[in-house]
């Protein structure tokens, strides 16, 4: 059997667990994603630097102390920016638990994904089609896949470890190529 010939979906569901860990990570690169300094005020940080920097060479007899106040606001805006945000971030987050994710199995089928879940006795089945998700993010570690069904919003986070012959993630990108379009950039 040639690899073309290789089944593009799952036979048989592949357990899916995603640890707090892994889940914290997800969070922590999109929100890294979301938190970039604009162009607009990177120019205004640039202005302020370039004016002050001015200042404090070419004025001569009077005080520069507004130029270095200037100066150091921008330093500590980055500062704040760059570090401070990211740990009242982490702070937040582990305010609010993330349940380990376990006793589930995932398949890849051509409508979307297919959960499958013990409760008791039975198992129960959900889809989620390939037309209620609406963006999706492909990073080394994850496929982060966004969803949303009558009304409620819900995300898949697949770590790359699942990427097998039994779940192939060239499957799911083919799909979500057709369905939402290029993964977002992170």
């Amino acid at each position: 059997m040639t690899n073309k010939n290789v089944y593009a979906y799952t036979l048989q569901p592949v357990s899916y667990e995603v640890s707090e860990a892994e889940q914290r990570q997800a969070q922590l690169t999109i929100w890294r994603s979301t938190n970039k300094i604009s162009m607009k005020a990177w120019g205004i940080m640039a202005a302020i630097a370039i004016l002050s920097i001015l200042g404090i060479v070419l004025i001569k007899n009077y005080s520069t102390i507004f130029c270095w106040v200037a100066l150091i606001a921008v330093a500590i805006y980055l500062l704040v920016r760059k570090f401070g945000l990211e740990w009242y971030v982490k702070r937040k987050m582990n305010e609010f638990p993330a349940q380990n994710i376990q006793g589930i199995r995932l398949g890849v089928q051509p409508t979307g994904l297919v959960m499958r879940q013990k409760m008791g006795t039975q198992e129960g089945v959900g889809s989620i089609g390939w037309k209620d998700m609406y963006e999706w993010y492909d990073t080394p570690e994850f496929l982060l896949i966004n969803f949303k069904v009558k009304d409620q919003q819900g995300a898949y986070i697949l770590p790359k470890r699942m990427d097998s012959r039994n779940f192939a993630f060239s499957t799911i990108r083919k799909h979500l190529k057709q369905s939402v379009g290029e993964a977002k950039k992170i």
